[in-house]
């Protein structure tokens, strides 16, 4: 194997190797409804009906996600954001799709997922959650987000520490979505075997509700294969130039 043919071939390999960089940037941002009574609100947000974890159950989780008549585990998956209804007591939260509580409190305050069963594992393109209540007492997002990989799959490496409280009047319907990239490099993580994310304690009033968590990203490709495309690549470079 020539210099080249080994240099991209350990290029590759490094590439499934897990964390890409450590440049990520945190993005949050916040809709807000009209508040009164009677009144409902439907964020605009397009939740991701295809990301690596919609539709799983969780492989574990600690703590209860169904406090407040929230919709429980299943919510944090099901692609969809649901109707935030007026601001008031905990009936007018029994809306669906909306509202599971994490945090600390006797609440949930971790939830892990398996993204697949791809030998290489999974490319992590981005990170996004979807949260808000029907006023602004439970509508901070604080937790930290992390992956392990095949090689590993029973250590977490960190992320991304989120903690985001949007400034909302009391009684306004709140939504709001934080989304975590890496700033350099196409992923966050390459060969990731499963995502964890533990809710800090500290949110404001104990805990706070999350719509949906999506897990953006593609498998990624076998050793062999990978090596095999940056060879062929490197060969018909060196071809052009003898040319």
């Amino acid at each position: 194997m020539s210099k080249l043919s080994r240099r991209l071939a350990l290029a590759a390999l490094a590439l499934v190797a897990g964390r890409a960089s450590a440049v990520v940037t945190v993005t949050p941002d916040v809709q807000v409804g009209p508040g009164g009574a009677g009144s409902t609100f439907t964020p605009s947000y397009v939740v991701s009906a295809t990301d690596l974890i919609n539709g799983k159950a969780p492989t574990a989780s600690v703590g209860d996600f169904s406090v407040e008549l929230s919709g429980g585990l299943p919510v944090l998956t099901d692609g969809a954001y649901g109707t935030i209804t007026e601001p008031g007591g905990a009936p007018d939260r029994t809306h669906g799709a909306f509202g599971v509580a994490g945090g600390g409190g006797g609440t949930g305050t971790s939830v892990t997922y398996a993204l697949g069963t791809n030998p290489a594992g999974y490319n992590i393109s981005s990170i996004v959650s979807y949260g808000g209540w029907n006023d602004n007492g439970r509508d901070q997002q604080a937790y930290t987000v992390a992956y392990s990989t095949v090689a590993s799959p029973g250590t977490f490496i960190d992320l991304a520490t989120v903690s985001y409280n949007p400034t909302v009047g009391a009684s306004l319907q709140t939504a709001n979505r934080v989304t975590i990239v890496d700033d350099t490099l196409p992923n966050l993580a390459t060969g990731a075997a499963a995502v964890r994310f533990t809710f800090n304690p500290a949110t404001e009033n104990g805990y706070s509700g999350y719509a949906e968590l999506d897990v953006n990203g593609t498998p990624t490709p076998e050793p062999g294969s990978a090596t095999l495309l940056f060879v062929t690549a490197g060969a018909l470079l060196a071809r052009r130039r003898r040319a």
